[in-house]
């Protein structure tokens, strides 16, 4: 009897905590009161790459978030702020960057341009930075990509990752190399390797000048492509409303 007293008891006082428990709820809400939870930390993954996102040349011994930064990078970040959502970005090769996202192991990517293939598994925000896919040849070569037979006698080369390589592999183009990066595209242009190099114009000026190579190259735009942030469809299957937040900040955070 006395057991049987003793857990009545127990189950009187946790009933009336959970009571005391659903009242403070209610009067809270009544009275206007929101209780805040800490919003979780969305994963963005990017690429070292200069002008959209890159370390700062004094501190590149010491890679940390605090000094990657960009046109791309400081546009994602205001947006971010102006939500109060707290951010991680996570700078890896840029194959690796879609990998991650594609695989559920980060929520976004950027900066990156619309390809069918990466449709499969996010969606694109609208734009964060400019961005103008040109030829680069070296001035002494005879082709020319406003020439129809330039497709079928020009070998060319893209990174590996990129959505130029993409493009070119669909439109079959004669790729003889696929490097890691854009850098490795310039320096085997300039070596003669191929005929020709599809890039990105922001990051090949900044790389001409870096290699005082600006002369010795001619330039044909290919067309304008411009770049978003790739956020997973996952993730915005348990977001529905961040996108449509996300790009109600752009325009004014690209104005800063």
């Amino acid at each position: 009897m006395l057991k049987l007293n003793q857990g009545n008891k127990e189950t009187r006082n946790v009933m009336q905590k959970l009571a005391c428990v659903i009242v403070i709820l209610f009067l809270t809400i009544r009275s206007g009161f929101v209780i805040a939870f800490p919003k979780k930390e969305v994963i963005l993954t990017t690429h070292n790459l200069c002008p959209y996102g890159c370390y700062k040349k004094h501190n590149k011994s010491h890679p940390s978030p605090d000094n990657f930064t960009g046109i791309a990078v400081d546009t994602v970040r205001c947006a971010f702020d102006k939500m109060e959502q707290p951010l991680k970005i996570v700078v890896v090769p840029w194959a690796r960057a879609q990998y991650m996202v594609k695989n559920n192991q980060a929520d976004g990517f950027f900066a990156a341009s619309k390809n069918t293939s990466r449709d499969q598994f996010a969606t694109l925000s609208a734009t964060i930075a400019d961005q103008k896919w040109q030829w680069y040849l070296l001035k002494e070569n005879p082709l020319s990509p406003e020439n129809t037979n330039f497709k079928h006698k020009a070998t060319v080369a893209g990174f590996i990752g990129a959505n130029m390589l993409k493009w070119m592999e669909k439109e079959k183009y004669h790729i003889m190399a696929r490097t890691q990066n854009t850098t490795s595209l310039l320096k085997i242009l300039l070596k003669g390797r191929v005929d020709a190099i599809l890039a990105n114009n922001y990051v090949m000026a900044e790389l001409l000048k870096k290699h005082h190579a600006t002369d010795r190259v001619k330039v044909f735009l290919n067309k304008e492509k411009p770049l978003g942030v790739y956020f997973s469809n996952t993730f915005l299957a348990d977001k529905p409303l961040f996108l449509k937040d996300f790009n109600s900040y752009l325009s004014s955070c690209k104005a800063q």
